[in-house]
C-alpha cells in the first residue's frame, strides 16, 4: 500500500504470469472512518461483555441473597412457632401448678405468664420465656417434693388388714376369754383365720422387734414413723428379723396360736406414741 496525501494506494497482483496488475485509490477520511469503527465496534463488544459478566455476576449474588433471607425468614418463623407453643404450655399448665400448689400448701408464684413479651422471639422475650419456664419447674420441683414425702407418709400409715379373717376381740373391755369369770382390757384386734394364713405389714416400715414376748407369743413390732407402731402376736412363724426394712406385700410370718391364745388367730396392735389406739381408725370398713 503506498501512501499519498489524498489517498492510499492498494495495488493487488497475483504471482503468476498470466494474472493483472490491480490497483486501488482509497482516500484517507474512508480509512479513518473505518478504523474508527472498528475501535468502536471493538470497544461496543468489550463493553458488551462487561456488562453480561456483571449482570450474571450481581443475578448470582441476588439468587444468593434471596436464599439467604427466605432461610432467615424460615428460621423466624420457626422460632416463632416454638416460642408460641411455649408460651401456650405455659399457659395450660400454670392453672394446674396453682391447683396442685394449693392442694399441697406448697407456695408459688401467681401468673407466671403475664410477663412474657409478645411479638416476634427477639433477646427480651426468650428471657421472659426461659423465666417462666424456670418458675415453672421450680413450682412443679416443690409439689414434687411434698408430694413424695406425703406419698412415703401414706404407705407407712398401717391402713390395710394384714390377714384376712373374723374378728373375735375388739379394743377395749371384754369378759376373760380363758374362763374364771371376770373382764379385762384388750389393746387390740383378734382376727381369726385358719393355721398358717400369711400375715403381711399394715404399711411399710422397720421391724423392731422379731420373737418371743411372754402372752403375745411369737410377737413382731414394725416401727412405721410419725411415732406409730403395730404389733402381730400369737405367730406360729416369723419370716423377717430385726432391722428388717418392710412394705405392703411382704409376709412377716404366718397365723398360729402361740403365747396367751385360745386358737389360731392374729393379735393386731396400732399405737401412736406407744399408746394404744383403735386399729379400726386407719382400716378400711371392707377386708
Amino acid at each position: 500500500m503506498l501512501k499519498d496525501k489524498r489517498y492510499y494506494t492498494l495495488m493487488l497482483f497475483a504471482p503468476t504470469a498470466n494474472s493483472q496488475f490491480r490497483k486501488y485509490n482509497i482516500p484517507h477520511k474512508y480509512v479513518y472512518m473505518t478504523a474508527v469503527l472498528a475501535g468502536v465496534g471493538l470497544l461496543t463488544i468489550l463493553f458488551g461483555a462487561y456488562s453480561a459478566i456483571r449482570y450474571a455476576s450481581l443475578e448470582l449474588e441476588y439468587q444468593l441473597t434471596k436464599k439467604d433471607n427466605r432461610a432467615l425468614r424460615q428460621e423466624n418463623d420457626e422460632k416463632q412457632k416454638a416460642q408460641n407453643k411455649l408460651e401456650t404450655r405455659i399457659a395450660s399448665q400454670e392453672p394446674l401448678l396453682q391447683k396442685l400448689a394449693e392442694s399441697t400448701g406448697v407456695k408459688t408464684s401467681t401468673d407466671i405468664g403475664k410477663n412474657i413479651g409478645a411479638g416476634g422471639p427477639d433477646e427480651k422475650d426468650m428471657k421472659g420465656l426461659e423465666e417462666a419456664t424456670n418458675k415453672l419447674e421450680k413450682g412443679l420441683r416443690d409439689i414434687k417434693e411434698v408430694v413424695a414425702a406425703n406419698q412415703i407418709k401414706l404407705s407407712a400409715i398401717p391402713s390395710i388388714w394384714p390377714v384376712r379373717g373374723y374378728i373375735t376381740s375388739g379394743i377395749g373391755d371384754r369378759s376373760n376369754p380363758f374362763g374364771g369369770g371376770g373382764s379385762e382390757t384388750h389393746p387390740g384386734l383378734d382376727i381369726a383365720a385358719t393355721h398358717g394364713t400369711a400375715i403381711e405389714p399394715g404399711g411399710d416400715g422397720i421391724v423392731i422387734k422379731a420373737g418371743p414376748q411372754g402372752g403375745y407369743g411369737n410377737l413382731v413390732v414394725i416401727d412405721h414413723g410419725y411415732g406409730i407402731t403395730t404389733r402381730y402376736g400369737h405367730m406360729s412363724r416369723i419370716d423377717v428379723k430385726v432391722g428388717d426394712h418392710v412394705h405392703r406385700g411382704m409376709q412377716l410370718g404366718a397365723v398360729g396360736s402361740t403365747g396367751r391364745s385360745t386358737g389360731p388367730h392374729l393379735h393386731y396392735e396400732v399405737r401412736l406414741y406407744d399408746r394404744v389406739v383403735d386399729p379400726m381408725n386407719y382400716l378400711p370398713k371392707d377386708q
